[in-house]
């Protein structure tokens, strides 16, 4: 299996300290990083039987090339260590991830997720004070609205089946 100390090796970062804090997500990142399996059946980072307690992970088994298994678990280790370096930072939820020369698309999607969150109109609310008697008028108005909404798409869905069904 690929152990923490083994990810530890490939990527010189430590999930424990990384996600101290948050132990659900430790749990499952290690469940998926021990799912990939590995063929040394070492959890400790070493990588043969001689290596057993001497704890320096120094190789008794000769050198061979590493396995296509290996490779993509290699390349598993290196995008999850560039993901966890973005992890907690202070632009976190705040960034799109931009590809080489994909501006525009990265800029499409940055407007998407934020004109699916509301964001410009909630900053248009908070420009100025808002009692919070209208402040609860608006909110029940505007959770009336999306209940109403979901119940005719799903009526629509629903005339949309029988039609399909011939009814």
């Amino acid at each position: 299996m690929l152990g923490l100390g083994m990810f530890q090796r490939l990527t010189g970062r430590s999930l424990v300290s990384m996600y101290s804090s948050n132990t659900g997500s430790a749990a499952m990142l290690t469940r998926r990083l021990m799912s990939t399996g590995s063929s040394s059946g070492n959890d400790d980072g070493s990588d043969g039987p001689g290596a057993v307690g001497t704890g320096t992970g120094a190789q008794a088994w000769p050198s061979q090339q590493p396995t296509a298994n290996e490779m993509r678990r290699q390349e598993f280790a290196r995008q999850l260590g560039a993901q966890m370096s973005n992890m907690g930072s202070q632009s976190m939820g705040r960034s799109v991830p931009v590809a080489s020369g994909g501006t525009t698309k990265a800029y499409a999607r940055l407007n998407r997720i934020l004109a699916e969150n509301n964001v410009r109109r909630e900053l248009s609310l908070r420009k100025r004070y808002e009692k919070p008697k209208y402040k609860r008028q608006r909110l029940r108005r505007e959770s009336h609205a999306r209940r109403f909404k979901d119940e005719v798409r799903k009526k629509v869905q629903l005339i949309m089946k029988m039609k399909n069904w011939g009814l």
